[in-house]
């Protein structure tokens, strides 16, 4: 980059091309001249590190949304460097992930910045961290092992720190349990309670990962084989052409998508108790009385209802109540969930004196800048712009 960058006094600008050289400092390969230390110290970019040491932080519960992704991350990035970056250099990545540069000697920092990351971001942060480098030239190479310690979330579940030096070695499966999906199969047949099911893709998975964890491919791939072989079992047993029409099988791509094993088998459950409901069809009055109960804690509890908490209420698994509710209602648990916190933030604008972040918090949002971005994506307006209108 031939750019003057001490030239520039907007903070935006200094702050793309800072961006733009720790980006080319960590992913740089062999044979490539360093970055010289002047240019480094123009920028503040620290050039004496001790060990220097790379981690990446990610955060989670976005799915396909990449966009959003982005924009969040970009959030956690301005505030690291609000926060103080006095040990450390922050960036983002070209896929939208925070890049920290530190010492090894001060690794305990990474532990306090997560924490505060958790305290203050709703979404879920991950955090992988590579080993410690000898000179700065080398950085590009802890920061692919932090890109790999934050692939170890499939596993470990997110929002959590992992180091690659805890990594272990990964498997590939030897041959698909056909044997095992029979077994399954014939679980769904003869049990009605979403627990048994839950306990059979428990017990599906184990046997997969019982001689050690295998790659992320091979559990995809045998997760894909395992729901199409179920399908075509049920369409077998029922013996009626029409039944493929009244049935609108699998979401099958979205679990590439998924980001740990736990929401993998959650899906599959999900998909199973659809499936058995479709070849033993549930009495319409009971879930009815499910949902509606369902309904009426949201309506009471709306700031601190989860998933886990109202399934117990109404003393259902979550698996069986998060499917149960999308084949009832039509809409996601979350989306019925965030449609009421709307509902109820907009008569707290209306009729009180509650500054914004306020009314957040009461509807159960920490973060009031996501508060107002899911206020403005539901209602149209913001909630400074909705309560103005509502006192004319």
């Amino acid at each position: 980059m031939l750019i003057s960058e001490w030239l520039y006094e907007d903070d935006a600008i200094v702050t793309l091309v800072r961006n733009r050289l720790l980006m080319d400092l960590v992913t740089k390969g062999e044979g490539k001249k360093p970055i010289p230390k002047e240019r480094l110290s123009r920028l503040n970019v620290h050039s004496s590190f001790a060990f220097p040491t790379l981690a990446v932080f990610e955060p989670s519960g976005f799915g396909r949304g990449k966009r959003e992704r982005r924009g969040y991350a970009e959030r956690i990035e301005d505030f690291l460097r609000r926060d103080g970056a006095e040990g450390y250099d922050v960036f983002l990545d070209e896929e939208g992930r925070v890049g920290l540069l530190f010492s090894w000697e001060s690794k305990e920092a990474v532990e306090g910045i997560h924490a505060r990351l958790r305290e203050r971001f709703e979404h879920p942060i991950n955090a992988g961290v590579g080993l410690p480098c000898g000179k700065l030239a080398d950085a590009h190479v802890s920061y692919r092992q932090a890109l790999l310690a934050l692939e170890a979330r499939f596993y470990k579940g997110v929002g959590q720190i992992v180091y690659y030096n805890e990594m272990g070695s990964y498997r590939r499966l030897g041959e698909y349990p056909v044997a095992k999906e029979k077994e399954l199969f014939e679980r769904i047949k003869g049990e009605d309670d979403g627990i048994s099911i839950e306990e059979a893709v428990e017990r599906f998975y184990d046997y997969l990962l019982e001689d050690g964890p295998l790659d992320r491919r091979n559990i995809d791939e045998s997760t894909i084989r395992l729901l199409i072989g179920l399908e075509k079992r049920a369409f077998a047993e029922a013996y009626d052409d029409s039944a493929y029409r009244s049935y609108s099988g699998y979401d099958i791509l979205s679990i590439v998508q998924m980001e740990t094993l736990r929401e993998i088998k959650e899906h599959v459950s999900a998909q199973l108790i659809r499936l058995r409901e479709w070849m033993m069809p549930a009495r319409p009055e009971s879930r009815h009385t499910i949902i509606k109960k369902t309904l009426d804690y949201l309506q009471q509890d709306f700031e601190f209802a989860t998933l886990d908490n109202t399934a117990r209420k109404v003393h259902m698994t979550p698996t069986y109540l998060s499917a149960l509710f999308k084949n009832s209602t039509g809409k996601t648990f979350i989306e019925q969930l965030t449609d009421i916190r709307i509902e109820k933030a907009k008569d707290m604008l209306r009729g009180t004196h509650l500054k914004n972040y306020e009314v957040a918090e009461r509807v159960g949002y920490k973060d009031s800048r996501y508060f107002s971005q899911i206020f403005k994506k539901k209602v149209g307006l913001s909630p400074s712009e909705y309560r103005d209108m509502a006192v004319r």
